[in-house]
């Protein structure tokens, strides 16, 4: 089965793309093309994750759609009206968009939901203590990869700067989807690894 060959190569399946996509953006005569494969590495990393957890019941399900669905109404909120996360836009690399927010930023907060669980479950399962470190891990997160979704036009705030009211509602909309989540078991597996891997890439794209 297709999932059992994902489980089984897990990590070859997650480095190895993301190590040939940073060698292709490293080199100029290739980086457009890899970037311009942005979206489809970030429905990839989402495919992976899912199966890797593997325990998709009707409930699960229907907790992930309310993520995917959450997460797209706040950045709607946010990219149309600014009275989330601050005046922002979002470029055409992460794929295609409804109403200025791409789909992909949904499922991207989806799974950081599922990761950054897998992540705390290493530590603790007090389902209160683990919601408010996993947001503070998709917090800190994100504050790695403004820098670097500004410098290849993922997205972009009015002004040149990041508001420190982005953070606030990072954390905030990550600690309610993660008590929302909180029924939802996920394993302290190898999702996690996910997280690590996008900092070591973005962290090198940062200091191209």
């Amino acid at each position: 089965m297709i999932s059992t060959f994902i489980k089984k190569n897990f990590f070859t399946l997650l480095l190895v793309p993301y190590a040939v996509g940073t060698i292709g953006i490293l080199l100029p005569v290739t980086r457009d093309f890899f970037l311009g494969l942005t979206p489809i590495m970030l429905i990839f990393s989402f495919l992976l994750v899912l199966v890797e957890e593997g325990k998709w019941t009707k409930f699960n399900s229907l907790s992930l759609l309310f993520i995917f669905i959450g997460g797209f109404f706040v950045e709607y909120v946010g990219v149309n009206y600014g009275y989330l996360f601050g005046d922002y836009e979002y470029g055409s690399t992460l794929g295609p968009k409804w109403e200025g927010v791409p789909f992909t930023i949904a499922m991207n907060w989806a799974m950081l939901c599922i990761a950054s669980r897998s992540l705390v479950n290493l530590v603790t399962h007090h389902k209160l203590v683990s919601a408010i470190l996993a947001a503070a891990v998709v917090t800190a997160y994100d504050y790695l990869l403004e820098p670097v979704a500004i410098k290849f036009s993922w997205w972009w705030w009015d002004g040149g700067t990041i508001p420190i009211f982005n953070y606030i509602c990072w954390f905030g909309f990550s600690l309610l989807f993660q008590l929302c989540f909180r029924k939802v078991p996920v394993t302290a597996g190898r999702s996690f690894w996910m997280i690590f891997v996008h900092a070591i890439f973005y962290w090198i794209l940062l200091l191209m």
